[in-house]
C-alpha cells in the first residue's frame, strides 16, 4: 500500500514526533507499505530520504514540472531512485496539528486539502484526517472549504472536544458519522532515553514557545518571558536544577536567551536533532514546564508532573483528557500564583500523587489512539 503523509514534517519536533508516530505505527499494521512526502521548505528532499520515505513528483524545476520525465519510468525504477507519482497514492493521511480554523484560512485549507480533494476521490484514494485541533470557523470561504473537506473525507479525527464541536458546528451535508475524536497518537510512540537517564532525573526541563509571543494581544505576548523568567527563579530558589529544552527553530532558542539574559545566573540551553530523544528527555526530567503542545503530550503520557502555558484551546483541553486541570497556567498573574502551580510539580506528596493520576489517565488516552488506529485501518483496507 502506497501512503501519504500530509500536515507533517520537520519544522518542530511536534511535527517530526507526529511524522515517526504514523510511520512506525503503520509499520505494525504492514510491513510493505510505502510512504511518500511533497518536498517543500519544511520537508526537505534529504530529510525525506533519510527516513526511508519516498518523494512525490509534482516537483518543478526552472518552471518546469517534472513529471513528464518521472512518467516515462516504470514505477518500479521511480520507487528505487525514491520517487512516486501522485497516481500511485491509494490513502492520504493529514496529521496537521493546528491548520485548520480562522488563524490559517481558506487559502491553507484548500493548498493543504480541499483543493486536491474531488480529483482524489475520483481516483479511489482514501483521505483521513488523523486526530488534531481545528476551528474556530468563521469566515464564510472557510466554511465553505471545510464543508467540502468533511464531506469528502472518509475519516476525521479531532483530538479535543472544542475542536470536536467546531466541526459539528458546521452541520456538513453528510452527517457526523465520519468525525470523531481521539487524542493525539504520539502518547503511544516509545521514546529513547539519554544514555545517562539520571542525567535530568532532578532537573526541570522548561520548553519555551515563540506563538506564545505572536498572538493579537501585545501585553500578552510581553508578558511570557517575564513568565519564565519568574518560573525559573522559583524552581532555583527551591533547591531546582533547571533548563530549556528547545523544541523547534531558532525562535523558540531565541526566548530562551533572552530569559537567560534576564536571570542572574543563566541556565543551560539544550538542543537534540532526534525528536524521540527530546520525548525521552522529558521522560527522565523531575518536572516539565512547556508552551509547546506535544511537550506536553510527552509529559503527560510519560506521568512527568507539568505545567503549561498555551496560546489556543489544545492546551486546557489536553489538560482535561488527563483530568489535570490545575496544571494550565494563566500569563500576567501575581508570584504567588506562579509559586502556588510550581508547587504541585515539585512538592513530594503533591507530584507523587500528580504521576499516580496521570499514570491512570494516560493508559485511558492510549487506549483511545489504539481504537482510533485500529478504525483507520479498517477503512483503509475497504
Amino acid at each position: 500500500m502506497i501512503v501519504e503523509l500530509r500536515g507533517v514534517g520537520f519544522v518542530n519536533k511536534g511535527a517530526e514526533l507526529m511524522l515517526y508516530s504514523m510511520v512506525e505505527i503503520l509499520k505494525t499494521y504492514d510491513q510493505e507499505t510505502i510512504f511518500v512526502m511533497e518536498v517543500n521548505s519544511t520537508s526537505p528532499l534529504r530529510k525525506i530520504w533519510s527516513m526511508g520515505i519516498k518523494a512525490k513528483t509534482n516537483l518543478k524545476f526552472k518552471n518546469i514540472n517534472l513529471n513528464r520525465f518521472f512518467k516515462l519510468l516504470p514505477n518500479g525504477l521511480k520507487h528505487n531512485l525514491g520517487w512516486v507519482s501522485e497516481e500511485e497514492v491509494q490513502v492520504v493521511l493529514d496529521a496537521s496539528g493546528f491548520a485548520f480554523g480562522d488563524k490559517w484560512g481558506a487559502a491553507k485549507a484548500g493548498t493543504r486539502l480541499a483543493n486536491h480533494l474531488a480529483i482524489w476521490k475520483s481516483k479511489g484514494k482514501k483521505v483521513i484526517l488523523l486526530p488534531q485541533a481545528f476551528g474556530p470557523f468563521t469566515k464564510p470561504d472557510l466554511i465553505q472549504k471545510m464543508k467540502f473537506i468533511l464531506n469528502q473525507a472518509d475519516l476525521v479525527y479531532a483530538r479535543d472536544k472544542v475542536s470536536f464541536d467546531f466541526l459539528n458546528q458546521l452541520r456538513i451535508e453528510k452527517g457526523t458519522e465520519n468525525i470523531f475524536l481521539a487524542p493525539d497518537f504520539t502518547n503511544l510512540t516509545a521514546p529513547i532515553f539519554p544514555e545517562n537517564k539520571q542525567k535530568y532525573s532532578d532537573s526541570l526541563a522548561i520548553i519555551p514557545n515563540q506563538k506564545m509571543m505572536d498572538t493579537s494581544d501585545e501585553s500578552f505576548n510581553k508578558s511570557y518571558p517575564d513568565f519564565l523568567k519568574v518560573m525559573v527563579e522559583l524552581a532555583l530558589q527551591k533547591g531546582q536544577k533547571a533548563f530549556f529544552l528547545i523544541h523547534e527553530s531558532e525562535k523558540d532558542k531565541a526566548i530562551a536567551e533572552m530569559v537567560n539574559e534576564k536571570l542572574d545566573k543563566p541556565i543551560p540551553i539544550i538542543e537534540e536533532e532526534n525528536p524521540l530523544l527530546v520525548k525521552g528527555i522529558i521522560g527522565s526530567c523531575f518536572a516539565v514546564i512547556t508552551s509547546r503542545f506535544h511537550g506536553l503530550v510527552s509529559a503527560l503520557s510519560q506521568s512527568v508532573p507539568c505545567l503549561a502555558t498555551g496560546w489556543s484551546h489544545k492546551y486546557e483541553m489536553l489538560f482535561e483528557d488527563y483530568k489535570f486541570s490545575e496544571g494550565l497556567c494563566q500569563l500576567q498573574r501575581d508570584k504567588a500564583y506562579y509559586e502556588e502551580k510550581i508547587n504541585l510539580i515539585i512538592e513530594i506528596d503533591s507530584r507523587k500523587k500528580i504521576s499516580q493520576l496521570l499514570t491512570i489517565e494516560s493508559a485511558k488516552q492510549k487506549k483511545l489512539s489504539d481504537q482510533m488506529w485500529q478504525r483507520v485501518f479498517q477503512k483503509m483496507k475497504k
